[in-house]
């Protein structure tokens, strides 16, 4: 039952962090955001379906890290990025336990659970650092203003 309680403050912790990177991001910034909470919502409905194999995990992550290559290769986004790495590096996981025939052990379980956890806080973590640059965007802009009308 603990077990239950700690999947759900996951998912509910991983999509609060997607939602708060979709509205305070950039458009890169909420299209992965967006895909994140897509994959976050399969993988919510497989686990209630009871889909558990390493196969599906496999080609959950696999799609994810795919969905994730074109946003970070057209926005040039250091947070879609670094999500793409993460995402990849959960598809290898997959699939060196996958094609080696290794059950999940402790160490699968603590590599999974943190790159997991990881996603969503860099998806909070850009979305707070966006929202410090929209802050400070507007002050700059009126900086720049009197500067120009004072002949500095």
């Amino acid at each position: 039952m603990q077990a239950f309680f700690l999947l759900a403050f996951e998912y509910i912790f991983s999509g609060a962090c997607a939602a708060f990177a979709y509205v305070k991001g950039g458009y890169g910034e909420r299209l992965g955001a967006a895909w994140f909470f897509a994959n976050l919502s399969f993988s919510v409905l497989a686990s209630a379906v009871g889909l558990h194999s390493p196969l599906a995990h496999l080609v959950e992550d696999g799609t994810f890290a795919l969905g994730l290559l074109p946003l970070a290769m057209i926005f040039v986004s250091y947070w879609i990025g670094l999500v793409t790495l993460i995402a990849a590096a959960l598809f290898t996981l997959e699939a060196v336990y996958l094609l080696n025939d290794w059950p999940a052990d402790n160490t699968y379980v603590w590599i999974n659970n943190s790159l997991w956890l990881l996603a969503p806080i860099v998806l909070l973590i850009s979305g707070f650092f966006n929202r410090q640059r929209a802050r400070r965007s507007p002050k700059s802009e009126v900086l720049a203003a009197k500067a120009a009308v004072l002949g500095c």
